[in-house]
């Protein structure tokens, strides 16, 4: 199943309007798996595809959860079990949110602040899965388009902080990166 990147063309609704829609940023034909995938296989499909996460959808094909590379390893290190052993519907994130092809990124980055994620899967009007969009896609159109900012930097800065709060009660705090060569 090859992934295919489809970028596509800048819009302007006037002046501080924006058609920077899901659909012209967001990567298509994506891997996904079922809940009752192995690890083992969805190691394999992220390995394939260099992705650290893969939408879990069910038999209509809706998402119903994303799987990470951090949620497998988390797994494989707390059960005494083989990757094979473990499905994907133990060990995955449930609940999760989408968002659709013809949205606009400011209310993508909305979700993906308020629900603390990187990616969101994308579907169509039957809610069945048609691409993922991350962060980074995102990240890389926050530029100058046509002398004026079609996505402000500020925007893109503040979900991505909100996003890192999540992160930051999972870890704890930064430390100093000094204190870290000191064994501190």
């Amino acid at each position: 199943m090859p992934l295919q990147n489809l970028q596509g063309t800048w819009g302007h609704i006037g002046v501080g309007g924006s058609l920077m829609k899901v659909g012209n940023l967001c990567i298509c034909d994506v891997a996904a798996v079922g809940p009752q995938t192995s690890l083992t296989r969805t190691g394999t499909l992220m390995r394939r595809f260099n992705i650290g996460s893969i939408p879990v959808i069910d038999r209509h094909e809706r998402p119903i959860g994303m799987i990470t590379d951090r949620d497998i390893a988390l797994a494989l290190t707390q059960r005494n079990a083989l990757p094979s052993e473990i499905l994907v519907d133990e060990v995955m994130t449930d609940g999760v949110a989408t968002c659709d092809l013809d949205d606009d990124v400011r209310k993508v980055l909305e979700i993906m602040g308020r629900e603390q994620v990187r990616r969101l899967p994308v579907v169509d009007e039957r809610g069945q899965l048609e691409g993922i969009i991350s962060i980074d896609d995102i990240i890389c159109h926050a530029v100058d388009v046509d002398g004026g900012r079609e996505l402000p930097y500020d925007l893109v800065v503040e979900t991505l902080c909100r996003i890192a709060q999540h992160y930051r009660a999972e870890t704890g705090p930064a430390r100093d990166p000094a204190s870290r060569s000191r064994g501190g």
